[in-house]
């Protein structure tokens, strides 16, 4: 029983996308707005720590 994928030609070796069904660059291009998001998210949550702490060093 084989799992070969059969429109991958035989000569050549499979792409990234090909071989995994996906690459960084197009994941990033599909997902950037989740990615920003979590990037907003997280500075948000870094600047209100640092901001209680300085609160609470006085």
């Amino acid at each position: 029983m084989s799992f070969q994928q059969e429109h991958l030609p035989k000569d050549q070796p499979a792409s990234e996308r090909e071989g995994y069904g996906f690459s960084l660059e197009h994941f990033l291009e599909d997902q950037w707005m989740y990615l920003v998001g979590i990037l907003i998210v997280l500075g948000i949550f870094f600047y209100a720590r640092y901001a209680w702490r300085k609160r609470n060093e006085r």
